[in-house]
């Protein structure tokens, strides 16, 4: 009787120990499936953080580019917001001073015989040393000849003259694809690394733009001089 009992305590036994294991199957089975669900959900989590920095770039991508559409708007406005000489020159040193990264450069017109530039304007440099600029003659006459933007790849000119050492760009002056005349830029602030896309733009923006408000203003100081002088 006591073995019977035993045959039956360990077919009991048995059975439960088959229970388990079946039931030990199954959860591991729900295990592999969570985990693989949860590998799942991880990878779109991913995906999802991937999505979202690519939003958020392009969100700032965006918001950069419209803030340098307003820079060139207000730069473009306020460049021909004005006919007095000293107001002119003044937004041109702002523009390249706040927009740009420099305040160091040289604003310089054309003779009417266009052989040569004369400075018109100047900040943070020696004028005397840049008084007058030959065309042909050194970096910035160079580029006043070509009628090409000039930019630096080493910060430094080359082959330029003693005075040019420290220059870093020059933007020769069009009106009606004629140079009238050119802005020179030289040391960049410390916390500017280079030049962008914008300070591109902002070249293009002046070669044309200050250019007209510099012949603009001229203008008008000869037409004021001419109706102050006696008949």
């Amino acid at each position: 009787e006591e073995n019977e009992a035993l045959r039956a305590v360990a077919a009991c036994l048995e059975n439960e120990k088959l229970r388990l294991q079946e039931q030990n199957l199954r959860l591991r089975g729900e295990l592999a499936r969570h985990r693989e669900e949860q590998a799942g959900l991880q990878e779109r989590l991913a995906n999802i953080e991937d999505e979202s920095r690519q939003f958020s770039a392009r969100y700032a991508e965006v918001e950069q580019e419209n803030s340098n559409l307003a820079n060139l708007y207000v730069a473009s406005y306020r460049l021909h917001g004005t006919v007095e000489r000293r107001e002119a020159l003044a937004v041109i040193q702002e523009i390249v001073a706040n927009l740009i990264g420099s305040e160091e450069l040289a604003v310089f017109e054309m003779n009417p015989e266009g052989s040569a530039l004369s400075l018109v304007g100047s900040f943070g440099i020696e004028p005397e040393r840049h008084r007058t600029v030959l065309v042909g003659s050194g970096v910035i006459g160079r580029a006043v000849l070509s009628g090409e933007t000039y930019v630096s790849n080493g910060g430094h000119a080359q082959a330029g003259l003693p005075q040019e050492a420290d220059l870093t760009a020059c933007i020769p002056l069009k009106l009606d694809d004629r140079v009238t005349g050119a802005i020179a830029l030289f040391r960049l602030l410390p916390q500017k690394a280079g030049f962008e896309a914008v300070d591109r733009e902002l070249f293009d923006l002046l070669a044309t733009h200050a250019a007209t408000a510099l012949y603009c203003s001229g203008l008008h100081a000869r037409l004021l001089a001419g109706t102050a002088a006696p008949a």
